[in-house]
């Protein structure tokens, strides 16, 4: 009968529309909650087989749910960076443990309001775990992936930026083009290997020539003696045939045993000369190739004077990370020809000493290089240091008919740059996450440090997925198998840092939904009571 069906088509009714109500109170519910996708209503009649085709049986209504899961959201600025939200298609992979252990559950999310908990493991509100790819140096990883082997819960934990050695030093300056290679004088380097067993008042004497300033060539003599006490020697710079030195010692210079280099009284103080025409000449006095050192078995010395010598100081950092101050002493040889000598390297007024000081040279045409001569600078950290190692670093001084390192032009000496690569050791700060989804680590030191690789699940029919509690998914059959590709490629969205994804339920909408389901609830109802009494009138005719 028409009226039974009446009823039950009223009752289906309200049935779908509580349904809907059900799902216009969660959208509101949740309406401030980061990534949730509203849910929609979609309704579809019943159909009940007629016998007749002059009459109707109904059948009522049924709703179902239309998850909006592929509806972007708003994406919202954060002061976190480990806050991170999809711009586009894509899911976080998230677990419902850190371990990643047999039984771990692995769902996908778009709520990215990741914070480290007490361990480092990066977790959002809903509990769930951050999973990415882990970066390991010269190991590579993987673009995409549709399993979750090799997954691991982003930790940031423990994190400390080591100290790295300087091995490469990239120079940009200028040498003046109208220095003249005959001008005087302003620097002596001084090589000797003393005798440790030699006998109290022991000469030894290294002889060199210098330009005093009218171009003429001096001969100078700078002597060692040996003192009575053990491992200590006098230096003494000799006053120059015909003329006289100020502040030239002697200067005692005590040697380390074990090292046999000098810790203290060399380099002396610059003694003043004056030679035999008058002119007077102040001379800076360092060592070069192995340095100043006492063994058991001395050997030849020497000495190398500079004319108009100009320095570049710059620092390089040992492999336990303590930095040092290196001299680069540029001396001009012809018109067009310079040579560049490594002076030792200090650190806190100690010596280390540079091993196989090789020529090293550079000629110029047309004030940039035509010929580059630049063999690596090999360190000796042995004085200075404790356990560090020896460091080869490789010298850029720029390239052959390009002005872009070592220049020679008209002008002063500039230093412009002298880059190197070492860092110090460094304190953690915090992390950053790039458009493509790696998770680098930030330290104080300037280093960074790359640790993850987030990837993002894309799905066939993304609104297919079956929701679950903490705003998170699981794959279905209607949804189809994940696939894991890295941000921004195989139609992977981006991740934007330091930002979340708002819900995408529009709050006018859910409440024009809510007036509408009601009224419909009502009519529902409506029907059910015109039935009723439709029923009982047909009840009266009997009686």
């Amino acid at each position: 009968m028409s009226i039974y069906g009446a009823l039950y088509s009223g009752v289906s009714g309200l049935s779908a529309q509580s349904n809907a109500m059900g799902m216009i109170s969660d959208n509101i519910a949740n309406v401030n909650t980061t990534g949730y996708k509203g849910v929609t209503a979609r309704f579809s009649t019943l159909v009940a087989q007629s016998s007749s085709e002059t009459l109707y049986a109904p059948g009522g209504v049924r709703s179902a749910p239309l998850r909006n899961i592929d509806k972007q959201g708003q994406l919202q600025g954060t002061a976190s960076a480990t806050d991170l939200a999809v711009a586009g298609k894509g899911f976080f992979v998230v677990a419902d443990r850190a371990g990643n252990t047999t039984g771990t559950q692995y769902l996908f999310s778009r709520a990215g309001s990741f914070r480290p908990n007490a361990s480092g493991d990066l977790v959002n509100a809903g509990g769930y775990y951050l999973q990415g790819w882990p970066i390991t140096p010269g190991s590579s990883t993987p673009t995409s992936g549709s399993t979750f082997t090799g997954l691991q819960t982003v930790n940031i934990a423990n994190l400390n930026g080591t100290a790295r050695a300087t091995t490469n030093l990239e120079l940009s300056l200028n040498l003046p083009s109208t220095v003249l290679p005959t001008e005087q004088t302003s620097d002596v380097l001084i090589e000797a290997n003393l005798n440790s067993a030699a006998v109290a008042g022991t000469t030894h004497d290294v002889v060199t020539s210098v330009n005093d300033p009218t171009g003429v060539a001096q001969p100078v003599t700078y002597r060692w003696t040996k003192l009575v006490a053990a491992n200590q020697w006098s230096f003494e710079a000799l006053a120059p045939g015909g003329g006289s030195v100020n502040n030239g010692g002697p200067t005692n210079v005590v040697f380390d045993p074990a090292t046999g280099r000098p810790t203290s009284g060399f380099p002396p103080p610059d003694p003043l000369y004056t030679w035999n025409n008058g002119s007077t000449s102040t001379i800076d006095i360092a060592s070069y190739g192995n340095g100043i050192t006492e063994t058991a078995a001395a050997s030849a010395s020497s000495a190398t004077q500079y004319n108009d010598q100009y320095v570049a100081t710059t620092q390089v950092i040992d492999d336990l990370g303590n930095t040092h101050d290196l001299q680069l002493a540029f001396t001009k040889t012809a018109p067009n020809d310079w040579s560049m000598t490594v002076l030792n390297p200090t650190l806190n007024g100690a010596t280390s000493g540079i091993v196989a000081n090789l020529p090293r040279t550079i000629q110029f045409s047309g004030g940039v290089p035509s010929l580059i001569n630049m063999p690596p600078i090999t360190i000796d950290w042995s004085i200075g240091t404790t356990g560090a190692t020896n460091s080869t670093i490789a010298l850029d001084p720029g390239t052959v008919g390009a002005a872009g390192g070592i220049i020679q032009f008209s002008g002063n000496f500039i230093l412009n740059s002298a880059e190197q690569d070492g860092v110090t050791f460094g304190n953690f700060r915090g992390v950053s996450v790039s458009e493509e989804g790696v998770v680098t680590a930030l330290f104080d030191n300037g280093e960074q440090l790359d640790i993850a690789q987030i990837p993002l699940g894309m799905f066939p029919n993304p609104n297919g997925l079956e929701g679950r509690t903490g705003n998170a998914y699981s794959a279905t059959a209607e949804s189809g198998n994940f696939l894991l590709n890295r941000p921004k490629i195989g139609g992977a969205g981006l991740i934007a840092s330091s930002s979340l994804e708002a819900s995408n339920v529009d709050l006018a909408e859910e409440f024009t939904k809510m007036i509408v389901t009601q009224q419909a609830y009502s009519a529902s109802s409506k029907i059910i009571t015109t039935a009723d009494e439709m029923l009982d009138e047909l009840i009266r005719i009997a009686r």
